[in-house]
């Protein structure tokens, strides 16, 4: 009996085991569908992130107003009268549609000119400029202007961003001028991967450094102003607004350091990115006064959306249905 009892009980646990595994085998073979959609929306969102800020407010424009107000405008005077409001429709998607991308497409269309007609240093900030030009003058000039000045803006930014108590050393130093390197040899896609890894270089020299990280931003860079006085700015942008002003400032000066050619360099250059910014506030205003005009015209001079409410209270009074 004992052993009629134990096979039975091996033949039950058999027939258990091919049925999980037979359970197993169409789970296997059904199509993960919850996965497929969690993994799309997450690259999807992730390709949104690595566009830059202007990618990620088109999409924002997208889904928050440009499709939502077009349907809308579709759905205007719908209730009363059970059509679609075409008019309607048009005049939200032509407006919507048109003054996201102005908005934010012409101002980057008119620095991009400035930079092409000027210099790299059209997108610096004022502000860095003058950080910048205080700098090069503290800058001892050595066969390499570009090399000498890069080695003191970055001396600089290490000692403010650790802190002057601290004594920043040269192979920290050499390992983000020699980053810096890299960035400027670069391809235009490959200059995004250098700032990434410049980015890591410079969050570990803090991290090393640093004894408390309250308040504490690792994505930004502290430079010298002059007066004992210092600015903050985003880590990469610094790295790029550095290497813009030498290299703009040694095509006009070639390389000739003074008091005189830094001042008139400074004054120069804050005087065209205050163009800079004029003319994109100038230009994207004059552009977007014309959106108007554009969705009236196409809507039939009219707004269709609050004209199909009236038409439709208009017939009511009349008597009709």
């Amino acid at each position: 009996m004992k052993l009629s009892s134990v096979n039975s009980v091996k033949v039950v646990n058999n027939r258990s085991i091919n049925n999980e595994n037979n359970r197993n085998k169409q789970t296997n073979n059904q199509p993960n569908f919850k996965g497929n959609v969690v993994n799309g929306l997450i690259n999807f969102w992730q390709f949104i992130d690595n566009g830059g800020r202007a990618l990620q407010f088109t999409a924002e424009d997208m889904t928050g107003t440009n499709f939502p107000r077009s349907i809308s405008g579709a759905r205007a005077g719908k209730k009363l009268n059970g059509k679609y409001n075409k008019k309607g429709f048009i005049q939200e998607f032509v407006r919507e549609f048109l003054t996201g991308p102005t908005m934010c497409v012409v101002p980057v269309l008119v620095l991009n000119a400035a930079i092409k007609l000027s210099g790299k240093t059209a997108n610096t900030h004022i502000e860095n400029i003058k950080n910048l030009s205080y700098l090069l003058e503290n800058t001892t000039p050595g066969a390499n202007l570009e090399d000498s000045f890069i080695k003191e803006a970055v001396s600089d930014m290490l000692s403010q961003s650790i802190g002057k108590d601290k004594n920043v050393s040269e192979t920290e130093i050499k390992s983000i001028v020699d980053g810096i390197e890299e960035y400027k040899k670069a391809t235009k896609k490959g200059k995004k991967t250098a700032l990434s890894s410049l980015q890591t270089t410079f969050e570990n020299i803090i991290k090393k450094n640093k004894d408390s990280y309250n308040n504490v931003n690792f994505l930004n860079a502290k430079y010298s102003l002059g007066g004992g006085k210092t600015g903050s700015t985003n880590f990469k942008n610094y790295i790029e607004y550095m290497v813009s002003y030498i290299q703009d400032y040694n095509k006009q000066f070639n390389s000739n350091v003074s008091s005189d050619n830094i001042k008139t360099f400074k004054n120069s250059w804050i005087g065209k990115r205050l163009f800079t910014i004029a003319g994109m506030a100038f230009i994207t205003g004059a552009l977007m006064c014309q959106i108007p005009k554009i969705y009236t015209k196409l809507s039939g001079k009219v707004n269709p959306s609050a004209s199909a409410v009236y038409d439709e209270a208009k017939k009511r009074n009349e008597g009709g249905k």
